[in-house]
């Protein structure tokens, strides 16, 4: 943790210019996207059963976001609420702006797991240290975004993760999203190479870059257990 201590602050030192309203996430996966300095990003979204987790996000520098992840169990519903054992760190600092030939490159650290639901036989682990790039192109009926990821444990690395992802957006600001986890840094029965992976999508209506509300189709390939459904909503603001 001292040598992430020393990674925060070179980011922090290195910053440069970023953009407000971009893309951050695909489903779960993060993309190259950052907020802009002085503003803000919530995000949150449903697991089963009655789970709620949420997260708060914050420009710190023009290149660098800090921020906290948070949730619980039966959040909604009447039994009692059973939170997270911690708090967890979301941080992410933009390497390369996206130009007409590159794609935009960020690296960044989340050590929040997928938290444990209802009918799941496997929980994935966090992603910790990660870099990913995003490229946008212009298509008919709006823009369409391909991404891609990889990520390493910080503690015990055995293989790295990867993810691939794709994003299309439509008038009225509507727009779809697919991600697909290779697993390769979780347990060999879910990883791609023996016909695993997770496959999830969402289709969202976003205004104005500002507030996303989405509907999440996590699992679809039931790798981890049970398919399911969930609400998501992203609002970014001014501090």
């Amino acid at each position: 943790m001292k040598l992430f201590g020393v990674f925060l602050v070179f980011m922090a030192i290195a910053a440069g210019d970023a953009e407000a309203g971009e893309l951050l996430r695909l489903v779960r996966e993060p993309t190259a996207g950052i907020i802009a300095r002085g503003t803000y990003r919530f995000s949150m979204n449903t697991f089963p059963s009655d789970g709620l987790r949420f997260s708060l996000e914050f420009g710190i520098l023009p290149r660098f976001t800090l921020g906290l992840g948070y949730g619980g169990w039966d959040v909604t519903g009447t039994r009692k609420i059973s939170w997270f054992d911690h708090v967890y760190l979301k941080a992410r600092f933009r390497l390369l702006n996206e130009t007409v030939a590159f794609p935009g490159t960020v690296v960044g650290f989340d050590n929040e797991p997928e938290a444990a639901r209802s009918g799941a036989s496997y929980d994935r682990s966090s992603r910790d240290l990660f870099l990913v790039m995003s490229k946008n192109f212009a298509s008919i009926g709006g823009d369409l975004g391909l991404h891609f990821g990889v990520s390493a444990d910080v503690d015990k690395l055995v293989h790295a993760g990867a993810w691939v992802g794709m994003d299309k957006s439509f008038p009225g600001g509507f727009g779809t999203v697919i991600e697909y986890d290779l697993a390769t840094d979780e347990a060999a029965y879910v990883r791609v190479d023996n016909g695993g992976g997770f496959l999830s999508c969402e289709f969202y209506w976003e205004s104005f870059g500002q507030v996303r509300i989405s509907l999440q189709f996590v699992d679809v390939l039931e790798t981890g257990g049970d398919d399911y459904r969930a609400l998501g909503v992203d609002f970014l603001g001014l501090l």
